[in-house]
């Protein structure tokens, strides 16, 4: 661990220099169709710094690795000695963790094709559920929605999530990224930040994928619920933007079996790009509906996503802009009501209270 840490500090150093740069080009992205443009300039420079430092945004991570791995805790609001600190102070307690807030990596819409879109890109399909941080650590694990709420723990078979682990003794923990769907009890997988103590947010997307699918099959414990591990984990699929497989991965439907969960959207993830906190342009998001608009009439798309596209649907510059007015509205709502939610329970896998139900509705993505 203190090697991690170690690395860590010596990022801290060079990222600081480009802490301006970083937080023009990304802060309040989705307030503004304007600052969407000149995505390929902006993805070439980041590239181009990738290049230049492997360990590019390590330290947006640290202050998480800092926690995982010390907080010896049995309850996660039993003292104040946890690291679970004040965001908002409600009956002794802090709701958020300053440290789990901002952590994943998220999109930007994507408004134009991107010039390298057949070469150098993958698609995910992403089901409707609950955007988390799953942190496997002491013997337990812990989901953390994107702003950082505590959504639930219990046991799994990820390195450091059981206290059976053989590994765990070594101090060996996991964080993964991912959508929670409650009816199937299912995360599913869709990046990866650390796996068996190790940071792997300065690899390429190839290699996290490569490396994810290689270790979950290994772990063959989290594909099904048993003593010890209380949710099915399945890895997202990653397709190739090839032409041909593009084509072929817009006419499949359903895309989940059974069409559960529902098809939320879609992540486009750049084959090079490292995992970053925050907004990207290295990672865009799309609706099926909007694909033939952004990516060309050459796309061929199953009509049944022809068919989901809004009745007042003009262009996905309109769509966008009401979109982040919608989205806004509910988030203050959101928070002018959070001050009168009472949650004062751990919420375990399958024993949610009402409060932490409303929450997960919030926090349902978009990416």
């Amino acid at each position: 661990m203190d090697e991690v840490l170690n690395k860590f500090d010596t990022v801290l150093n060079c990222e600081e220099l480009r802490g301006d740069q970083k937080q023009n080009n990304y802060e309040s992205l989705y307030k503004n169709w304007g600052k969407f443009g000149n995505q390929e300039v902006r993805r070439k420079e980041i590239l181009s710094i990738q290049k230049g430092n492997r360990n590019h945004e390590l330290d947006s991570l640290r202050g998480l690795l800092e926690l995982v791995g010390g907080v010896k805790e049995d309850h996660i609001f039993k003292s104040q000695r946890v690291a679970y600190r004040p965001n908002i102070y409600v009956a002794g307690f802090h709701k958020t963790s300053p440290v789990y807030n901002n952590v994943l990596m998220l999109s930007e819409w994507l408004i134009e094709k991107p010039e390298d879109f057949n070469e150098n890109w993958y698609v995910v399909p992403c089901p409707t559920g609950v955007r988390v941080l799953v942190v496997a650590d002491n013997g337990i694990t812990k989901f953390f929605t994107k702003n950082g709420r505590f959504l639930m723990e219990c046991r799994t078979a990820l390195p450091g999530g059981n206290p059976t682990d053989i590994n765990q003794r070594r101090g060996s923990f996991c964080v993964l990224d991912g959508f929670y769907v409650e009816k199937n009890n299912t995360m599913y997988v869709l990046d990866l930040l650390a796996w068996n103590s190790q940071p792997m947010t300065d690899g390429e997307t190839e290699f996290r994928q490569y490396w994810l699918k290689t270790q979950l099959q290994e772990l063959g414990d989290l594909y099904k619920v048993s003593k010890k591990n209380k949710v099915i984990f399945q890895l997202l699929p990653m397709v190739s933007c090839s032409m041909e497989s593009f084509n072929n991965f817009m006419m499949k439907y359903p895309q989940f079996e059974s069409n559960f969960p529902p098809l939320d959207g879609l992540l486009f993830y750049h084959k090079k790009a490292h995992y970053v906190a925050g907004e990207t342009p290295l990672v865009g998001w799309l609706f099926p509906f909007m694909v033939k608009e952004v990516l060309g009439s050459n796309v061929t798309v199953n009509s049944i996503h022809e068919l989901q596209k809004p009745s007042d649907y003009v262009t996905q510059a309109d769509f966008i802009q009401k979109f982040t007015a919608k989205h806004a509205k509910r988030q203050n709502r959101s928070r002018r009501s959070s001050s009168n939610i009472m949650e004062t329970e751990t919420v375990g896998c399958k024993d949610r209270d009402q409060a932490s139900d409303s929450a997960q509705q919030q926090e349902k993505i978009t990416s």
